[in-house]
């Protein structure tokens, strides 16, 4: 599977809120490991069965597949059909074991993959930024940012957007489990604020979050500055 497609844990037994699951493989196996079985990615729970769905990379698409497991996996709390993959798209929230269970999907098409591949190599141009979607971090030439779900999200989509992004698209893409059954986001501009502070806070003094009044936020790189910073990490 393309590297830039990954799962974001909501919440989910034995893992931390924000953990990141790669999946970098052609077909990503789910499911409860037994004595003789062991999927791809654990979640041993008693309402998860062996084989319980699967990701997978078709034709410059991701699927999801439901295997017929016994308690059934809900997409966008729609339960999907067994043995009927479903394309999916970036933010789908995926549920199973009786709701214990809640992934966030997020994908970086492939031309979006191709215009931005240099955040994903190990050679920089200049001072290009590059993220580690594994670890959550931010590199920017001898800096490294450990950042939040949030904060990570919100860097990758500043990163994307090569202009500016509005408040609303900020909050449509860093807060997708706070999506309402009418169509309404449950964030705050308050809160959408307070995550900028804090994020200003943790970047070097030549990575910039600008405001862009009445329109949204933009990030700027200052290269003239690059050489006089020392190094930090957070």
């Amino acid at each position: 599977m393309d590297i830039y497609s990954y799962l974001v844990v909501q919440q989910a037994p034995h893992f931390e809120t924000g953990d990141i699951i790669s999946l970098h493989k052609s077909v990503t196996m789910f499911g409860r490991k037994t004595s003789n079985w062991t999927p791809d990615i654990t979640f041993n729970n008693i309402f998860v069965s062996r084989k319980h769905f699967t990701i997978f990379l078709q034709s410059n698409h991701i699927y999801i597949e439901d295997l017929a497991s016994k308690h059934g996996t809900y997409l966008n709390e729609k339960k999907l059909i067994p043995h009927k993959p479903v394309k999916l798209k970036n933010n789908d929230r995926i549920t199973f074991a009786k709701n214990l269970v809640s992934l966030s999907f997020s994908l970086k098409d492939f031309e979006q993959t191709s215009e931005f591949s240099f955040l994903f190599t190990d050679k920089l141009v200049g001072n290009e930024p590059k993220l580690d979607f594994l670890k959550q971090t931010l590199h920017i030439q001898n800096h490294s940012i450990s950042l939040t779900e949030k904060e990570f999200k919100f860097i990758d989509i500043l990163i994307q957007r090569k202009t500016f992004i509005s408040k609303e698209e900020i909050i449509e893409y860093v807060w997708p489990e706070r999506l309402t059954i009418n169509n309404e986001y449950l964030v705050g501009y308050e809160e959408v604020n307070a995550l900028i502070y804090r994020l200003r806070k943790k970047l070097p003094n030549l990575v910039k979050v600008n405001t862009i009044r009445g329109r949204g936020y933009s990030l700027t790189i200052e290269e003239d500055r690059y050489h006089q910073l020392p190094s930090r990490r957070m």
